[in-house]
């Protein structure tokens, strides 16, 4: 403290005296231009009104008395940063699993293909588009020297369109003529001051306090379960998430933000989000009582950043438009007043200080007024408006499934196109025939019927793979690789892992395999093969303790020798995925397709290397003679 006096020529002024200010110290400076005072700050949260995590500073969040999850996600940041030392933890498998996202990390196809049903799998078709309409109140207010409120926007509607494969009445899916049926809703402030709308929220238990968003929401529950019936499978075994998604158009920084406080509600809960709190990649919205789940995804994320517009224009129909609205005009005072107006905006009224002149066109304000004659308002005009909105998302998403359809990928099951491209790549590996894959080798048919390549030798031809087969046998074992000899630094490691795992499951440890059995079993994995493959174990392949009752703990009575990888595939799986898991790994191994890391040392190397950020996934298609193409000139003279 005295150095930072003597440096700045200051007068410190400590409220709060403390005889040692160990570590990190915080002063508040005030100055009037001529003087100034430093003071000591003891409670920065008070000050600030903003929570940081006192461990790795990084981790923030305001103080708020209504929005509780907000303080329950930092208390609960504040435990395990507590508990860690900021060091990034590394899970890595014991041994190289496959990669292949689209059926391991897809628990419907995992189990159609481990059950040879793949002829039933469909994609999702049923989902939910929304979005919010607002009030925009100008504030114009100076926040700090370089910022500028300009205005503030509250909810004035909220629309949706649902869309039911089959229709509602049916629950046949998979829906083999890909028909669906839309239903549109739209609720707005209006709804708040009509004499039932206290009988609306009665119906779904809301609380009397509850916004037109609260009711919206509790009838997309109600939707969604809906939906869910006309989209699982008739065979109940067929798993298949009781989740519903629910798209808007750049939600992720704006839609979602509205729907914040909707979401803090006693009828359901709402899970962590993916991304930041300024951009929600993802949120899932639990029922308490139906356990209906709805997951609200961006859009946008989909397709690549580009507006709605535009993506209906590239994707859509061409016969659909965004069509228009005058934001700026309705504010919270003026909105009742001007939407009950039977006449329609002029043409001044979409003037835009945002965009600094009209933000229409003259043909657009024409195709307006052709569009504003169907209604008897603004306020019905508002609702088509919205709904419009939110029905012309539905075409460039079902193409966008069709597209990836055809590949066996489900596009719904991902939250954007870079993982849905991701699943793709991988996929392509186990099916490479359903990608149209063409060598740029001749394969031996083409030989045949070539002079020239005759006289090449056949065996430097390259043909690709035969697609991933269920029934088909694709062990090989190495029969150079070592055999495996038990030594006691492993079989240490192995004794304190399986401790661990039995006590953080709350299993009973004192009869569980011990340092004391090294002996006992240095002999039993040289002389026995895995329990599951009946494999012999070498280096290639090292030895592991599968328990057969999974309640009770690793004892010599309930665990037998099995292989590492086969061990991990079979966990607590069903017999036929623990045999689609350990194929899908010996089917990688003979093909030379990506695995996982397993070594650490690997790891941390390729880590170091790693460089750039998200990935962004563009999906165009430039045609020759039809697609315009900008070129840029330099002009050396002007510098341009």
């Amino acid at each position: 403290m005295t150095q930072f006096i003597d440096t700045f020529n200051l007068i410190v002024n400590i409220y709060t005296y403390h005889e040692e200010l160990e570590g990190k110290t915080d002063l508040l400076l005030i100055s009037d231009g001529t003087e100034q005072h430093v003071m000591y700050v003891s409670n920065v949260e008070k000050l600030t009104g903003v929570l940081i995590c006192p461990y790795c500073h990084d981790y923030v969040t305001i103080l708020s008395d209504t929005n509780k999850r907000a303080n329950e996600y930092f208390n609960t940041h504040v435990k395990k940063c507590k508990s860690s030392n900021h060091e990034p933890s590394i899970r890595l498998h014991d041994v190289p699993m496959p990669i292949c996202p689209a059926i391991l990390n897809h628990p419907t196809v995992e189990y159609l293909m481990a059950n040879g049903l793949m002829d039933q799998f469909k994609v999702q078709r049923g989902f939910i588009t929304y979005d919010f309409e607002t009030l925009s109140d100008q504030v114009m207010k100076n926040i700090t020297d370089q910022t500028t409120l300009l205005s503030q926007l509250s909810k004035l509607s909220i629309a949706s369109t649902e869309v039911y494969p089959l229709g509602r009445q049916q629950s046949c899916y998979p829906n083999r003529d890909k028909s669906y049926e839309l239903v549109k809703r739209c609720y707005t402030l209006f709804d708040e001051l009509s004499q039932n709308y206290q009988e609306q929220l009665d119906r779904y238990e809301l609380p009397s306090k509850s916004s037109f968003v609260h009711l919206w929401l509790a009838q997309t529950f109600e939707s969604g379960e809906e939906i869910y019936q006309c989209m699982k499978y008739d065979d109940e075994n067929i798993p298949f998430d009781k989740c519903i998604k629910v798209l808007g158009w750049n939600s992720s920084r704006f839609d979602i933000a509205l729907l914040w406080d909707a979401f803090d509600c006693e009828l359901w809960t709402m899970g962590v989000p993916t991304g930041s709190l300024n951009n929600s990649k993802s949120i899932t919205v639990t029922h308490k009582k139906s356990h209906m789940k709805l997951q609200f995804i961006d859009a946008e994320n989909l397709f690549g950043s580009m507006t709605l517009k535009a993506c209906v224009k590239d994707y859509g129909d061409k016969s659909e438009h965004k069509d228009v609205f005058p934001y700026e005009l309705i504010n919270s005072k003026n909105w009742n007043e001007v939407l009950m107006k039977t006449e329609p905006f002029e043409y001044e009224d979409f003037k835009s200080q945002l965009k600094g002149g009209y933000s229409i066109t003259k043909d657009e304000y024409d195709q307006y007024l052709i569009d504003f004659k169907r209604f008897s308002n603004r306020l019905d005009y508002l609702k088509y408006y919205n709904i419009n909105d939110t029905e012309i998302m539905v075409k460039p998403l079902m193409n966008l499934t069709d597209t990836f359809e055809q590949f066996n990928i489900d596009v719904l099951h991902y939250i954007s196109i870079a993982s849905c491209a991701y699943a793709t790549k991988h996929y392509s590996t186990y099916f490479p025939s359903k990608f149209n894959l063409e060598s740029d080798i001749l394969v031996e048919s083409d030989i045949n019927k070539s002079p020239i390549c005759s006289k090449l030798d056949l065996h430097a031809k390259q043909t690709y793979y035969e697609d991933f087969d269920i029934n088909s046998d694709y062990s090989n074992p190495n029969p150079n690789a070592k055999p495996f000899e038990l030594t006691v630094g492993y079989w240490k490691s192995k004794c304190y892992h399986y401790k661990q795992q039995d006590y953080n499951a709350g299993r009973e440890t004192e009869k569980n395999v011990t340092t004391d059995d090294y002996d006992y079993y240095k002999n039993l994995f040289s002389t026995s093969v895995c329990s599951i493959c009946n494999a012999k174990f070498t280096y290639d392949n090292p030895p592991s303790l599968d328990r057969q009752d999974n309640e009770l703990p690793h004892t010599k009575d309930n665990c037998l020798p099995a292989c590492v990888s086969f061990n991990i595939a079979h966990a607590n799986r069903d017999p036929k995925i623990t045999s689609l898991h350990i194929k899908m790994r010996q089917y990688a191994i003979k093909h030379n397709l990506p695995m996982t890391i397993s070594d650490e040392r690997i790891y941390k190397l390729l880590r170091e290397c790693i460089t750039g950020g998200l990935a962004a996934v563009f999906h165009r298609e430039n045609i020759a003679g039809k697609t315009h193409i900008n070129e840029l000139t330099y002009d050396e003279q002007s510098n341009k």
